[in-house]
Formats: structure tokens, sequence, C-alpha cells
């Protein structure tokens, strides 16, 4: 069994993430500059403050900071989506499936069920858009680890974007 919570925005950055009952969860915030993106703000409700440092490439969660480059590894070969996070006891392995349809955040030790599942927004033209959702294990209480997850999965899904904007751009300029 698990909670979901659901971006009410297409844009996960700056966005509001509420549960099935309406209440709100985690709020994002980003600012910007002339480079792009700064810093991605997440205010949890239980009052614990995540911040993504774009530039900086790091986390900072109530006030401790770690770089990506500690915290994230590479675990699935060269060209994987796959990469293990770590911040604290338990390591997590952050994988797509399904062709990016849904991405799996899976502890390294400890129960399987504590998976943490994100599912995309998904666009479409003759129907509703689906809205991006992560499901957090109902028995899931540790509000640390799931504003580390929280990030970790927002990180990895602003990057899949990302990367994708950017072979489009470059199919645009080869067409051309």
């Amino acid at each position: 069994m698990s909670i979901a919570l659901t971006f009410t925005a297409r844009d996960l950055l700056n966005s509001t993430v509420v549960g099935a009952e309406g209440g709100v969860h985690y709020n994002t915030m980003t600012t910007k500059g002339i480079m792009g993106r700064k810093v991605t703000t997440i205010n949890a409700a239980s009052g614990l403050v995540g911040m993504i440092n774009w530039r900086e490439k790091e986390f900072v969660i109530n006030g401790v900071q770690r770089k990506w480059d500690d915290i994230k590894a590479r675990s699935g070969g060269l060209f994987s989506s796959e990469r293990e996070w770590n911040w604290g006891p338990r390591p997590f392995n952050l994988k797509y499936h399904d062709s990016h349809k849904e991405l799996l955040a899976t502890p390294l030790i400890g129960n399987p069920a504590d998976t943490v599942r994100f599912l995309p927004y998904h666009g479409h033209l003759f129907h509703e858009n689906e809205r991006a959702i992560i499901h957090f294990p109902y028995h899931m209480q540790d509000e640390f680890e799931k504003m580390f997850l929280f990030m970790a999965i927002v990180e990895t899904e602003i990057h899949r974007q990302d990367q994708n904007r950017d072979q489009r751009d470059v199919a645009l300029l080869a067409a051309e």
C-alpha cells in the first residue's frame, strides 16, 4: 500500500504536491538566472526544508549539504540510466522502467517493499493529461529519507527531461 502524491503543475520545479485528500505535502519553487536554474527549494508539510542547488550540484536538507558526486554513483553500466543514491544508512537504486514511464527507487538494504515509485507527467491531445505522481510506501515514516528520495527523483527526472530536450534540439538543427 502506498501514499500517492500528485504534482499539481506540469513543472515539477514549481509545483504544489498534494495527497489524495487534497492536503499539501510539499511545495517546490525554483529561482532562475541568466544561466538557467539556480536553486529549487522544497518545503515539506512536516517543516523539513530541502534545496537542490543546480549550479553547485548539491543537495541541502535542513542545512546539511552534500555534493551529488558524494551521494550519487553510476550502477548499471556506461549507458544505463541506473544510479545509486546514498545519503544515510540505506542506499537506493534509481532506475527507469517501461520505456521511461516510471522511475523506481529501490532500497539496496532492507525491505524491497520500501520502493518509491514515480510516474512522470504525460501530456495528451485528446484526453486529460496525466500528472506526475510519486508513491511513497504507507509505512515509510522517516521524513528525512522521504525528502532525500523526493529530491533524488526530481533531479533524475529533470536530468531526463533536459536530455530529451537537447536531443530534440539537435534533431531540429540537423533537419534544417
